[in-house]
């Protein structure tokens, strides 16, 4: 068998010679040369290039590069409406521009709190005045939590829409709270704070001559009866403020007017949206006029009335028209 094997062996065909091209490196190592098939290449070459074609390609790619850079920072720039920060929103009420001043403020979003202001306003409690108050507190507390702010209903003076404001700075165990009295203008339809004040200490304690009764101030005075009746819904208070000689619409009867113009089933409530003095012919009695606005759960409206107030109670109510009826 072995025998065989080198028969067979020795009679296997050789291959041509240019299919058996060898070369040798310095090394001495041998490499097989394999000619190229020149059909199977040119079956394979890459297509020849336009060159015209391609230059007009990459121009184009370079136009869509420029547009593409100019116009992304528009689309960067611009976003949805539900994008808007509604804090940056002007309030709509009293009350609104109350929270946001004191609210802001109080939490160290200061820029917010100026956007609150007028822009005239120059107020006594500045939002840094609002911001050093609850770094104060945090001091004392070990920081704060949280910042809560009440407001109270909105009442007419004669420097604007006056609302009382309760600021509580809250840690995890104990609670502040601070009182503030708020200053607000009406304008255009939106709402901001000409000034902050807090009660002063000292004006509560009594003066030198204890004796001495402080006179009643009669705008005081009338803004206190008609918001007895209006927001309070207290009438029986409103008619302790009556004089014995009153005359006009009485207490009950305006009450019981502002459940008369409301739907069934409703309540209705209100504020005092502005209170001047006008011309009275008794010098003895100072008169004003008032606006207030009654609330239903739907709609409101606004009424007119002309309040008396005499020495240290309410002389005379007139006025109202459209809500009183004309024999009251």
């Amino acid at each position: 068998m072995g025998l065989f094997r080198r028969v067979a062996r020795g009679v296997r065909p050789r291959r041509p010679a240019a299919s058996r091209s060898t070369v040798h490196d310095a090394s001495g190592k041998r490499y097989r040369v394999v000619p190229v098939d020149e059909a199977e290449a040119a079956e394979f070459a890459d297509p020849p290039r336009k060159w015209p074609r391609v230059g007009a390609m990459a121009g184009a790619w370079a136009i869509v590069l420029a547009l593409g850079a100019s116009v992304a920072p528009g689309f960067a720039a611009s976003g949805s409406e539900e994008n808007d920060d509604p804090r940056d929103e002007p309030a709509t009420d009293a009350k609104g521009a109350t929270w946001s001043y004191l609210r802001y403020g109080s939490n160290g979003d200061t820029d917010l709190a100026e956007a609150a202001l007028c822009g005239d306003a120059s107020p006594e409690l500045t939002p840094a005045d609002l911001d050093a108050i609850r770094q104060g507190y945090a001091d004392e507390l070990g920081g704060i939590s949280d910042v809560d702010v009440e407001t109270g209903d909105p009442t007419a003076t004669a420097d604007g829409i006056s609302v009382v404001g309760t600021v509580s700075f809250i840690s995890q165990s104990n609670k502040r709270d601070e009182e503030f009295t708020v200053t607000v203008q009406e304008r255009d339809g939106s709402f901001c704070v000409s000034n902050a004040t807090q009660p002063d200490d000292e004006s509560e304690q009594p003066s030198i001559d204890e004796s001495a009764e402080p006179g009643v101030d009669p705008e005081v005075l009338a803004t206190d009866f008609l918001r007895s009746v209006v927001l309070e819904r207290n009438p029986m208070a409103a008619t302790a403020m009556q004089c014995d000689s009153y005359s006009g619409i009485t207490a009950q009867a305006l009450d019981q007017a502002m459940i008369d113009w409301a739907a069934p089933d409703e309540n209705p409530s209100g504020y005092l949206n502005a209170i001047d003095p006008i011309e009275s012919g008794d010098d003895a009695v100072a008169l004003f006029e008032v606006e207030a606005v009654i609330e239903g759960n739907l709609t409101e409206e606004t009424f007119t009335f002309q309040i008396g107030v005499q020495d240290d109670c309410v002389a005379s109510l007139e006025g109202g028209e459209g809500l009183i009826a004309a024999d009251d």
